[in-house]
């Protein structure tokens, strides 16, 4: 592949982790790196080498991978523009992955050298690579299962740091506070010795309780950017579980703010709105550097979709006459094919999932009913009254419960009577729970909400006009069994899917779908465009032949 300097240039200017260098150390910099090629499966850098350059995709993508006991696992995926080796900016002595080429691939190989003369001129230029490096290091710790196969993710972290040491202060002062009033209420004799060791025991407990708690409740929370879109994970140990998310096309502006505090520890809060409201990163490390890498993804995808409204009518038109358009194309067996791997076949379901079948994928749709510990706290009162008549009626012949034999027709009348009302109330309780469904089409989602012999009620809203998506596991309840409600913001319209099972799951569909879908209008418009140009010109020669035989047909008269 033929690659000249110019596109290397504008490779490394349009890039955040060189948009503060002058143009004349980009030109510096690209005489002095080297252009490598590498074939599919072909390694660039193994795990634990010595870091010695940085790298830059020209064409193709990369892994990054680590190898544990032979067993390989994924930690990011990396496509053009993208940096990768940034071991070689930081403190790191070794590579904490190794590279491999998935396509072939074309990269620019940056020596250290011209990275530490870059630094040295501009100290700030470092930032993003450690960035990055504390990125893939939590990227390794902790792997985003939920993310899509393409999805490349940019950032993620927590809080600052001296939020935790704010965080653990707080309860330690409280308990220091606490314990120097029990020392003045001590030596002033209004508590006895006794009543003051317990006071600064419990006070010492509590404070070191709070503290780990904090501490551990700062652990859950994360922050992450991929190319698709933001996230805001929360979890609170035993009570909550939340993942937010809100896709790069709904956002509207981008801001940073900061508090005092913030300029002199170095971090602050970036503040996405949207057309639903406000989507925070709190207290982030380097704010203006995360809004960096925050702001690129949205104009990427701002560029996409001008990109797509400009194509060049030369491509559409040769791709129309040449029949080589992959919607076009694509025949009514494969776009299924698509359908069936988009739904999702590693959903996981416990064996009360599976009998009541609480996912259900029937054609391009999924079905959810909300999980069986609601049906079992719907149906459990019928359910004991029933298993209590049958008891009570069974308990004569058998000499249960201390009653003879010879009891009265009326005490069984009455108990079989009982019996039926519990046998209805349990029905009813389970028709109740299973016409109340929600549905995730391949352009809607449904909520429908019926009662039995009454209300009949369904709202449907379009997936493309989603804006944000949000679970929440609440309680010891719904984070012992998996589940819990998703939130969708459509327009000015909540949708709620409540109680259903492994939520996480559930945002993860849908947020397919709604790629899907968007994936799906961009080819259509391309291929529309291409019709519509082909229609043209085909209209325009016709004009111009009947132009050129009028034109012949009058000279041949005049002749």
């Amino acid at each position: 592949m033929n690659v000249n300097k110019e596109t290397l240039f504008k490779m490394l200017k349009s890039s955040f982790y060189f948009q503060e260098v002058p143009e004349n150390f980009l030109t510096w910099l690209v005489d002095r790196s080297q252009l490598l090629q590498f074939q599919a499966e072909q390694i660039i850098y193994e795990q634990e080498a010595v870091p010695e350059k940085l790298y830059l995709i020209v064409s193709g993508s990369v892994s990054l991978y680590i190898e544990d006991n032979n067993t390989q696992y994924l930690v990011n995926g990396l496509h053009v523009e993208d940096i990768f080796g940034v071991e070689v900016m930081t403190q790191s002595s070794v590579r904490i992955t190794s590279a491999r080429a998935e396509k072939r691939a074309v990269v620019l190989a940056i020596p250290l050298r011209i990275l530490q003369k870059i630094t040295q001129e501009f100290p700030a230029f470092s930032i993003q690579f450690d960035l990055q490096l504390h990125s893939l290091q939590f990227l390794i710790k902790k792997p985003m299962n939920w993310l899509q196969t393409d999805e490349v993710v940019y950032y993620i972290s927590r809080e600052h740091p001296i939020i935790l040491v704010f965080r653990i202060l707080k309860p330690f002062l409280v308990s220091i506070a606490f314990l120097i009033l029990a020392a003045i209420l001590f030596y002033s004799n209004t508590i006895t010795t006794g009543a003051a060791l317990w006071m600064g025991a419990i006070t010492g407990v509590m404070g070191l309780v709070c503290g780990a708690w904090n501490a551990f409740d700062w652990m859950n929370d994360y922050y992450v950017v991929t190319n698709h879109r933001l996230v805001f994970m929360e979890k609170i140990a035993m009570l909550y579980d939340s993942r937010k998310e809100t896709p790069f096309s709904a956002i509207l502006s981008i801001t940073k703010q900061s508090t005092l505090n913030g300029r002199l520890y170095k971090f602050g809060d970036v503040v996405m709105r949207t057309f639903t409201g406000l989507i925070k990163f709190h207290n982030v490390e380097y704010a203006d550097a995360v809004a960096d890498i925050i702001e690129k993804q949205w104009v990427l995808r701002q560029e996409k979709i001008s990109a797509q409204d400009d194509e060049d009518p030369e491509v559409l038109l040769r791709q129309q006459i040449a029949g080589k358009n992959a919607l076009k194309n694509q025949t009514s067996e494969e776009k299924s094919h698509d359908q069936l791997i988009a739904l999702g076949t590693d959903y996981a379901s416990d064996l009360f999932s599976r009998l009541l079948r609480l996912r259900q994928v029937i054609g391009n749709t999924i079905y959810y009913r909300t999980h069986w510990f609601v049906f079992i706290r719907k149906t459990l009162l019928p359910f004991i009254g029933l298993a209590t008549c049958i008891v009570f009626l069974l308990a004569p012949q058998n000499g249960w419960l201390g009653l003879v034999p010879e009891t009265s027709g009326t005490y069984q009348v009455i108990l079989v009577g009982l019996g039926a009302v519990m046998m209805a109330w349990w029905i009813y309780s389970t028709w109740d729970w299973r016409n109340d469904y929600f549905m995730i089409t391949p352009e809607q989602i449904v909520d429908v909400y019926r009662k039995p012999l009454g209300v009949d009620e369904r709202r449907a809203a379009p997936i493309r006009n989603i804006q944000t998506i949000e679970f929440k596991k609440k309680g010891i309840f719904g984070l012992l069994f998996n589940f819990g409600t998703v939130f969708i913001r459509v327009g000015d319209v909540d949708f709620t899917f409540d109680y259903v099972p492994d939520p996480s799951y559930v945002q993860q569909e849908i947020f397919n779908q709604f790629r899907r879908l968007k994936d799906k209008e961009k080819k259509d418009s391309m291929q529309l465009n291409g019709e519509r140009l082909a229609h043209w010109m085909d209209a325009y020669h016709k004009v111009i032949n009947t132009q050129s035989s009028e034109d012949q047909e009058d000279n041949t008269v005049q002749n």
